[in-house]
């Protein structure tokens, strides 16, 4: 049935007037009698009791009316989520980020919120590696990681991170350089297991740095490690983001040199055409989080 039909006998029981029930539905009055006809016609049914002072409803009509109020009121509903979906307002992202993002992926997750409150986001932590990898596969439809090797993914830059020699403030005050502060106190690191990708970019940089023969205790938790630092027991090397959302007192010094820094993105699988994901890279473009971000992680 068309929609038209419905709402021109809810005018009309309404209006209980032909002229009038045109003129609120800007037809004219043949138009609005014609589509009272069909639809009398398509349900085999005598809808209003007609006389020189306009129409009322006939019981049948007056049995019908309320049903075709909540019909009428369900139709828009359907016609406005198809809207939102088909504009992007509304259903969900599945969105992966890695350690160097948790003190930014809120700020930018509320303010999305704030302009689409009826797209469910789920944010999964993951490596870089194993975005890129969900990302190809569709199981995730953004990634906050290090900036993509696959050429099949897009991204726009969010800054840097960078590693820090992370150390109790008694040990940092005696203005050891960075070899001597990792040379002469115990090196305490999260282990493999808790972070791979971390795990690599550290064990890459003491590498290049002569260091790799060095022994180091390996934890599982981040607070592990940096309660052994806060008891004067070692140094650690930790990603600046990690320690900004820590918020922790402890000394922290930027290393520098090769394999100490690396760019962070948002990215996503340009083979895939998902409306949704287009709103959120656009509310993020706008609302400028590429400068925040930079303030927050690439600060030095």
């Amino acid at each position: 049935m068309d929609n038209k039909l419905l709402k021109s006998f809810i005018m009309l029981a309404q209006s209980q007037s032909y002229r009038q029930a045109a003129e609120k539905l800007f037809i004219t009055q043949p138009a609005l009698t014609k589509q009272i006809n069909v639809l009398e016609h398509e349900l085999d049914l005598s809808l209003f009791e007609r006389d020189n002072h306009g129409a009322k409803l006939s019981e049948e009509g007056e049995m019908l009316y309320q049903n075709a109020l909540l019909l009428d009121e369900q139709i828009n509903h359907f016609l406005c989520v198809a809207k939102k979906i088909r504009t992007g307002k509304t259903g969900h992202l599945n969105i992966g980020y890695t350690s160097s993002f948790l003190s930014i992926v809120p700020e930018i997750v509320n303010s999305f919120n704030s302009q689409y409150p009826n797209i469910n986001i789920k944010l999964i932590e993951m490596s870089s590696m194993q975005q890129e990898q969900e990302l190809l596969k569709g199981r995730i439809d953004l990634g906050f990681m290090r900036k993509p090797r696959e050429d099949n993914l897009s991204s726009i830059p969010l800054g840097k991170d960078f590693l820090c020699i992370v150390t109790h403030p008694d040990i940092k005050n005696k203005k050891q350089t960075i070899d001597n502060l990792i040379d002469e106190n115990n090196l305490i690191l999260l282990s493999e297991i808790s972070n791979p990708e971390l795990h690599y970019i550290v064990s890459d940089y003491l590498k290049i740095r002569n260091f790799y023969k060095k022994p180091a205790e390996y934890l599982t938790n981040v607070y592990s490690v940096l309660a052994l630092v806060g008891s004067r027991m070692g140094v650690t090397i930790l990603p600046h983001s990690i320690i900004s959302f820590l918020k922790s007192n402890f000394s922290c010094q930027a290393l520098t040199g090769c394999q100490s820094e690396w760019p962070l993105g948002l990215a996503w699988n340009n083979k895939l055409d998902i409306s949704l994901r287009t709103e959120f890279i656009k509310s993020v473009t706008e609302n400028s989080h590429t400068e925040s971000t930079e303030a927050q992680i690439l600060k030095r």
